[in-house]
Parts: structure tokens; sequence; C-alpha cells
């Protein structure tokens, strides 16, 4: 057969599938105002702004500032995230709200966060879902889908509310902004014209006081117990750690609650499987205590081509860091994705890029290969879907998701991957490598040329095809 063949047959084989387990997702959950970035637009901003001060600035500085606090530290952002065509998250500043808002008005709201946008898939996909955030103001809960439920105590015991139902007026309202742009977009910059190499997207977060990433003090006593209620956890937001407070605790304080929430959480359910989806750090100091002590308490670990560099940098492979900026394929991306699944003592590492992924998994997992496939081709499935038209895909979708062509990308991964292999790990199936101690999987995935929107992707692909894992893993436990 041929090998597009075989891999657009296994794509149909998964299209009719539903996660059937209970999810649940914390803690980021925001307002997302999403701006869509035209030449135009650009222009108008430019002209709103001191353009000269902006233009200069950049030029005299190669490095992006720490946080967005004036007109000119945004289009100094704009102007380097638009000319590598990479993904960019970044905290913006109060007091440079007022003109962001002025300047782009006509801007689309929609749910945003990890947390958020991870339990309204879920919900759409006839998953059970549950989410925790600090924040729940009405504003955010109506973009909920009504399915979906909050953790919350009452007479000192733990029900699953509808969210709708347990909003709270006096809550703060956290929006974040998303600037969209295009591939094959020319943008001008004073005399400098910059063409962007793909689509992609700038995140500017607002950062609230009340917008903490931990549980309530009256929830924290019943984690074991929530731990019960679900099968897997997608855990999200301790990006925004800080090195003085954090809900009233200094940052090594922190890292001893996050370890022991999450050790609560499975007290009573070893079995439940909790992800983490990386974000870098706004203080890059914390980076690599933080990642430690996260993943010491995880098992799965979502991170994109991008972020992966960073990662390592942290943790001290910078030769990798540098295979990847130097040539970037899915070879030096699972050399960098292995040296994090064994450095922080992970079970699978999950990197999403442009075409394709690269899963590594470490021996023995707890499904079989052949189910991490099908899991990873089907999320590709629905984040194409997602990437057409927007929102949140349902189940009723995915057969038509599953129709769609594989993209040349992946294919001429998966064949150079295939050659730098040879002689290095056994072959033992389309797209699977193994040694010792691990095993490689290399699927290709969707490319929509002109996305509606990219915002989410990496948590749709990484929740969608954890999920699909453990819902293959709970239906083996049924067979008699």
């Amino acid at each position: 057969m041929v090998v597009r063949d075989y891999w657009q047959e296994r794509l149909r084989s998964v299209g009719n599938r539903i996660p059937q387990v209970q999810t649940f997702a914390a803690f980021n959950t925001n307002i997302d105002a999403i701006v869509y970035l035209t030449p135009e637009l650009l222009s108008h901003a430019i002209k709103e702004s001191d353009t000269n001060l902006a233009l200069a600035e950049h030029q005299t500085s190669g490095e992006l500032p720490d946080s967005v606090k004036s007109p000119a530290d945004f289009l100094r952002v704009i102007r380097s995230q638009l000319a590598e065509g990479k993904s960019c998250h970044m905290v913006v500043e109060q007091d440079v709200l007022p003109w962001i808002s002025q300047v782009f008005c006509d801007c689309t709201e929609r749910m945003g966060g990890q947390a958020g946008i991870i339990a309204n898939q879920m919900a759409a996909l006839q998953a059970t879902s549950v989410v925790y955030t600090r924040l729940l103001p009405p504003e955010q809960a109506r973009l909920f889908d009504q399915r979906v439920t909050m953790p919350t105590v009452l007479n000192d015991e733990l029900s699953l509310l509808p969210i709708q139902d347990v909003a709270r007026s006096d809550d703060e309202v956290k929006v974040n902004w998303i600037f969209e742009y295009p591939k094959d977009a020319t943008y001008q910059f004073g005399s400098q014209r910059i063409t962007t190499t793909r689509a992609n997207r700038v995140i500017m977060a607002t950062r609230p006081r009340g917008a903490v990433i931990a549980f309530s003090r009256e929830l924290d006593r019943h984690l074991p117990s929530l731990g019960r209620m679900i099968d897997v956890a997608f855990m999200a937001g301790y990006h925004y750690a800080n090195p003085d407070d954090n809900d009233g605790r200094d940052f090594h304080s922190y890292l001893e609650y996050i370890r022991q929430s999450l050790s609560d959480l499975t007290r009573l359910n070893p079995d439940l499987r909790i992800h983490y989806e990386y974000v870098p750090l706004r203080h890059e100091e914390l980076e690599s205590d933080l990642l430690r002590c996260v993943c010491q308490q995880v098992n799965s670990f979502g991170i994109n081509e991008n972020e992966i560099r960073r990662a390592l940098r942290k943790l001290g492979r910078e030769q990798l860091a540098d295979d990847i900026e130097a040539s970037e394929r899915a070879y030096t991306l699972y050399r960098g994705a292995l040296a994090l699944l064994r450095e922080l003592r992970l079970d699978r590492v999950h990197l999403h890029n442009l075409g394709y992924y690269v899963i590594v998994l470490r021996k023995p997992y707890f499904v079989s290969v052949d189910d991490v496939i099908g899991a990873s081709l089907y999320a590709s499935a629905l984040n194409a879907l997602k990437a057409m038209h927007g929102g949140f895909p349902d189940a009723n979708a995915m057969p038509a998701g599953a129709e769609l062509a594989l993209s040349e990308i992946g294919f001429a991964q998966l064949e150079q991957f295939s050659r730098e292999m040879t002689g290095k790990a056994r072959q033992t199936g389309p797209g699977v490598w193994e040694q010792d101690d691990h095993c490689v999987l290399v699927t290709p995935a969707h490319v929509v040329a002109n996305p509606v929107s990219t915002v989410g992707m990496g948590d749709t692909i990484s929740s969608a095809s954890y999920a699909m894992e453990v819902c293959a893993a709970r239906q083996m436990s049924r067979v008699p």
C-alpha cells in the first residue's frame, strides 16, 4: 500500500470515535479579544502611535521587552513575530490597554485560556468536562459550553455544578488580546517590508491580581475526592508564577503547593493521568525549578517547536536547542523531546509542529503504540476542523475531518526521519521506532492554508490526543 494511502486509512478508522472519559482542566481561562491583523490595520496602529520612536527602538534593540508597556513595545513585538512567523505569548501592562482598546476596537470575543479552550472542546466531543478557574465572572461563564461543570464545595461536600450557575459577579474579568496574522501577507514598517511565511498569532495577556493559578483553600481539602471523579487532568497556567506573591505564597512555597495539590489529586485515584501543557514563563529565572516541580507529578507534557528551544536551554541543554534552531526537523525535535522525557522523568512528550507531530514514550507505556497513533491522527483531524471553521468542532463533524488529506510536510518529514534513524533504532511499524527505554512516533498531520484562527491549536491537539489514549486504556480495562 502507498504510504499516503496507509495513513489516510488509519485516519478514517478513528473518525467515528468519541472520548468517553471524565476530563478536568485547570487553571487559566479568560476572554480572548481576537484581532485579524491586516496590513491596513497595522498601518493604522502605527499612525496612532509614536511611529518614529517605535521604529527607532526596534532598530537599536534586538531583544523583545519583558512585557508590553507602550505602543512602541507593541510594535516591536509585532514586527519581530511577523518576521519569524512564530507564536508568541507576552504580558501586556495596564497602562497600554486603553491604546490597544481604542486602536483595535473591532475585535471578536471568544473563550480563551488553555483550561477554557480544553473544557469547551472536551464537552463538544461528548466527553464529561469539568473545569476549575479562580475567576468566574458572568462574562466569562457565558462563554462556556453549557455541559461544562465546576467543582464546588457546598456544606463541606464536593459537587459538580453547571458552570453558569456558579458565576460570581464580583470577580475580575481577564481579557487577552490575540493578534492573528495570515500567511503571505506583506506589512510595512517604515522603509522595511515584511512578508509572513506562515499564519500564526501574537498573544498579549492581561494579568488581574485575582487570576491565581491555585485552587481555593476550600477546594484544597477536597482534591482527593475530585481526583476520584476524573480520568484525565489537563493542567495549565503555571507560567503565570512570579517570584513574590502566588496567592499569598513565595515562589518556593508555591512549588511545594503545586507538588502537594497534584499529589492530592491522585491520592485516591492512582490511575488518574495528568498532562501539563507548557507555556514559557515571563520570569525566565524560575523556569527550570517550575518545570522540574510540575513534571515530577505529571505523566504527559505538551510543547511546540518554538517552545522546546526555550525549555531545553533552561534545563542546560544548549546544544540540542541550537541544533533545532539551526535545522528544525523531526530528528532534531526528537532528540530534544527525548532529552525532556529523560531529564524531567516523564512518560510522554508530545511535540506538535506544522504538518507533523513527534511523540516520545517511555517504555512500557500504558496503551499500545497503535492506540497512540490513532489518538494523534484523531487530534489532527479535530485541529484541522477548528482551523477551517473556528469554534469547537463537535463529535458529529469528526467523520468529515477524518476525510481531509494529511499534509505533504508530514510525509516529507516522515521520510527524512526514517533515513536519519537508520541504524539508530528498530523500526517496528509505520512511523514507529524503538530503543531499549523508549519509542518515538512521527505522525503526519494536517495543514490548513488559511486558518480562521490559530488560537488554542496546541491545546486542542494535546488534550484530544491524550484523552483518546486514556479512553483506549479504559476500554481495555473493561475487556473480560
